[in-house]
């Protein structure tokens, strides 16, 4: 009896599942390379087929190891309608995660030139920010995606009641079967059959760019989870690595190590200013660019003119850097004062678990008050939980804070009314004080003005231009603050210390021409000190970073409660200062005097500047170990 083709349904459906899936993985790398065209503009057309053609190798694995079960399991010889349509049903699902992933992979490389990487896993807690884009700015591409998946629903169901037939009852050609489809799913979510699982790092064996194009959002974001307790592995023991650091970072003749159980942990026994009792004011800037602050990139926006003021009566700091290229790292750099390198979780998300460096409690401990408050909403980045746990007594995010002006609605928050209700706040603590500001309407997306009133530049629907009247509109938010601060009893006893979070992404960055180096176009960011009654205005080109804040600020204020820190006080006469700088770990840099140390770890044969290796090398090997082995910080310095 021969083998009627009917009874092939299972896999007939497979390959029909396979191809869907296929399909929609390679629309989404031709809308990647669309919607980011200028990043892909150097490929040729020669480079674009083949990204395409190896990229569907990325797409496969991903799909197997998601669809794999279901695609060998409609192949089993069942002769059900019902368990054929359970298995589609989990694939239809499955195919409806791939289009909004892969959506959003789209969109997040557009701003950030990458694809995913760990990023899914702090999705729970931004599900209503997401929520926001997809039923705000992305409605079409919801109702698309969601039209697809019911039609998905209906022809599959259709095709499975119009064309099941029971399958074929032929032992051995059902052994063979099986057997074949779970060799093939085994080389698919391997990648082939070389000896190791395919990886990220294989995308990249050319070029980073053709690398981007075969890479998915849904790959990499797999990969990346897999692997992202790993930390980097470093040829250095420890003790030498420790040796290295302390004799970088220790300034012998103004601190001491107290506590050798916590080799980074020191007190000052010199302080190079007299703040003692001082306020101080730390307002983070979010996505402030350099490159449009006319004051200091001597460019003529006319975005930034109260900025601009202000730097003519403050400290200017022309080498100062974000430690990261996220606001939460910017916010690790700045309250536990070390940087983020692999195998460490992020705040919000375990990081508590270990002993750190809380300005705020250390000084509570001074008997100073607090409050920090924050633009965006509560939820963000779990920031009000983690300014709580920082030691801040009050924590308020957007929804505390009332509107005054009709704006285009926007899934931030607005300065104008945050910095208003900022200072309210500061009104009602008691001297001294620590108070802490995030600044939000600079957020991305930038592709519209959101209050017509405060528009610099005639809208017309470009990044550059909704990012220069946003940050037009921050500007003036600020100058008001401080207009208004001016006014008050504590302004002249204050220290306000201004520093963004990190580059604006899309708008500057890799893309600007302010800032030459890869690292300057990566990391460097505007800094300032402002406090008339202490400081003389002046620029400066110190080697600085968001580390160095809680080291300036125990210094200005005379505290001699031990802290830990990777930076040094701006204030410091020690000359041999350096920044540590990660790209979420994998590539790092390594800023000393005028030397720049790159260490790649997708491929680490690529270092550039050898000689300060060891020093790159340590810095991260002691970070990693103090933490992890919670020898940071004594948290009983404070508790007691």
């Amino acid at each position: 009896m021969s083998l009627n083709k009917s009874k092939l349904f299972g896999l007939k459906a497979a390959g029909i599942y396979v191809f869907v899936f296929l399909a929609v993985f390679s629309i989404a790398r031709f809308a990647l390379f669309i919607s980011s065209h200028t990043f892909f503009k150097e490929l040729s057309a020669a480079d674009i087929f083949f990204s395409f053609l190896e990229g569907l190798r990325f797409d496969i694995l991903a799909i197997c190891t998601f669809c794999g079960i279901f695609l060998l399991l409609i192949n089993i010889p069942f002769n059900s309608r019902i368990f054929i349509k359970i298995n589609c049903i989990f694939l239809n699902i499955i195919f409806l995660f791939f289009s909004f992933f892969l959506s959003a992979d789209i969109i997040y490389f557009k701003i950030f030139e990458k694809h995913f990487t760990t990023e899914p896993l702090l999705v729970k807690n931004h599900l209503s920010y997401f929520l926001s884009l997809a039923f705000g700015d992305y409605l079409f591409v919801t109702v698309t995606i969601i039209l697809f998946i019911i039609s998905l629903f209906y022809f599959s169901f259709k095709i499975i009641n119009k064309h099941f037939f029971p399958p074929c009852k032929k032992i051995i050609f059902n052994i063979a079967t099986i057997s074949l489809l779970s060799v093939a799913l085994v080389i698919a979510v391997r990648g082939g059959i070389q000896n190791r699982i395919l990886s990220i790092g294989d995308a990249y064996k050319y070029s980073r760019i053709t690398g981007e194009l075969k890479l998915n959002g849904v790959f990499t974001s797999l990969i990346s989870i897999r692997t992202k307790t790993s930390p980097n592995k470093i040829n250095i023991s420890f003790d030498d690595a420790l040796k290295i650091v302390q004799e970088n970072v220790i300034v012998n003749n103004e601190e001491i190590i107290v506590d050798s159980n916590y080799p980074l942990m020191r007190k000052r026994i010199k302080f190079n200013v007299n703040g003692k009792n001082y306020n101080i004011v730390i307002i983070l800037l979010e996505s402030w660019q350099k490159d449009y602050i006319d004051s200091l990139a001597g460019t003529n926006y006319g975005v930034t003119p109260n900025f601009d003021a202000l730097v003519k009566e403050s400290i200017v700091y022309n080498r100062f850097y974000a430690n990261g290229q996220r606001s939460i790292m910017a916010l690790t750099s700045v309250f536990f004062s070390f940087p983020y390198v692999k195998g460490l979780t992020y705040a919000g998300y375990g990081l508590e678990n270990y002993g750190q460096t809380k300005l705020p409690l250390i000084l509570a401990k001074n008997g100073y008050d607090n409050v920090y408050v924050q633009g965006d909403k509560r939820e963000s980045d779990n920031a009000i939980a983690f300014a709580y746990f920082l030691g801040f007594k009050e924590a308020y995010g957007k929804q505390d804070i009332p509107l005054k002006y009709n704006y285009l609605p926007i899934s931030k928050g607005y300065d104008i009314e945050g910095l208003n209700f900022f200072l309210n706040k500061i009104n009602s603590l008691k001297n001294p004080f620590i108070a802490f500001y995030f600044t939000t309407t600079t957020h991305i997306p930038y592709e519209r003005t959101i209050l017509k009133s405060m528009e610099k530049y005639p809208e017309d629907g470009t990044k550059i231009t909704g990012y220069l009247n946003r940050l037009y509109y921050s500007d003036y938010a600020l100058g008001k603050f401080i207009n208004k601060a001016k006014q008050e009893k504590w302004f002249k006893n204050t220290v306000f210390i201004l520093c963004a979070d990190h580059q604006a992404y899309g708008v500057g960055g890799i893309t600007g021409n302010f800032e030459k180096t890869k690292a300057d176009k990566l990391f460097k960011i505007p800094a300032i000190i402002y406090c008339p009654a202490l400081f003389n205005p002046q620029k400066t080109d110190k080697l600085s970073s968001q580390l160095d804040i809680i080291p300036t600020i125990i210094d200005i204020l005379n505290i001699k409660t031990p802290y830990s820190s990777l930076g040094k006080s701006l204030f410091s006469k020690e000359p041999n200062r350096f920044v540590f700088l990660s790209c979420e770990g994998e590539q790092v840099y390594f800023i000393n005097s005028d030397k720049v140390t790159q260490q790649d770890w997708q491929n680490p044969a690529d270092v550039e500047n050898k000689n300060d290796k060891n020093l790159l090398l340590a810095t991260e090997k002691v970070v990693y170990n103090l933490i992890m082995h919670d020898k940071w910080f004594n948290n009983k310095v404070i508790l007691n």
